[in-house]
């Protein structure tokens, strides 16, 4: 195994912060509106309801893109592709920022699912 590459170690240090962010959030969600902690978006802070079901649905699916990027990451760094290392924090990037637009466009869609206006 190697664990010294730039794709384990980057989307696994990322992947090993969106869970225990995740697991803050679900557990110790913002009570109020804010605009310095939580998901923030426009629809998430139009009411109290809109803000308490953003923060709970988007602490899952940040739970689940840590996952996936952790076992990611794990799975590189058994097989080890042998890639570039450039080529290698590319790729991580890409899935960090996959994980997050999958975690915005989700929790968006749901809270227009949720609360149609």
């Amino acid at each position: 195994m190697n664990w010294e590459n730039g794709l384990t170690t980057t989307a696994g240090i990322c992947g090993l912060v969106f869970i225990a962010v995740s697991v803050i959030m679900f557990y110790f969600p913002p009570k109020n509106i804010n605009h310095f902690y939580g998901y923030r978006t426009s629809k998430s802070m139009q009411s109290q309801k809109h803000w308490d079901f953003a923060q709970r649905y988007s602490s899952v699916l940040m739970l689940r893109a840590g996952i996936v990027l952790a076992m990611l990451a794990l799975i590189y760094a058994i097989v080890n592709f042998n890639l570039s290392k450039f080529l290698e924090l590319e790729v991580a990037f890409i899935l960090i920022i996959g994980s997050v637009i999958y975690l915005f466009i989700g929790t968006q869609k749901a809270l227009d699912k949720r609360f149609k206006e």
